[in-house]
């Protein structure tokens, strides 16, 4: 019985690793984040370039840096972990515009987003989502914005 009990210990964090409750514990840096739950793909920033402008877009995990990210539940960034450079929807957040990196900025619209208890990444305020266009799980897709919509599952980012 205690041996049983031990080990049902063991097991909380992973029941819990994909909820909320997991999340409002505090965010592990360098998170990755993965695409409706694909764990074989990860948000990335292209070649690793650190640079305004650099597009964001899914690809193979590797474990490498460029997949890395700091996020927390609720109002947030999203960060490229040990960077100065966060996601940005740029100076017209719309449907179909296409994600990149760009030098982060305190207060700044384009950069604030809320990522929310069903696993979406809103632009806080404004009504878009990131988002896998029409779905495609082809490594090198670049993501975008695009209107929130409900049990949309181009629309859901797991940690």
């Amino acid at each position: 019985m205690l041996f049983t009990s031990v080990l049902s210990l063991f097991s909380i964090p992973a029941a819990l690793a994909g909820s909320q409750v997991a999340r409002q514990i505090g965010s592990v840096p360098g998170d990755q984040i993965f695409p409706n739950g694909d764990v074989y793909l990860c948000l990335d920033v292209r070649g690793g370039v650190a640079a305004n402008g650099t597009p964001v877009d899914i690809t193979t995990c590797n474990d490498s840096t460029t997949q890395r990210w700091s996020i927390n539940l609720g109002s947030t960034k999203v960060q490229w972990y040990g960077t100065n450079f966060c996601l940005d929807a740029g100076s017209t957040p719309g449907n179909g515009v296409l994600m990149k990196i760009w030098q982060c900025f305190d207060n700044l619209p384009a950069q604030q987003w809320f990522y929310t208890s069903d696993n979406r990444i809103a632009l806080e305020n404004q009504g878009l989502c990131l988002d896998l266009p029409n779905g495609n799980l082809t490594s090198g897709v670049q993501v975008q914005t695009w209107q929130c919509t409900n049990f949309n599952q181009n629309q859901i980012w797991t940690l």
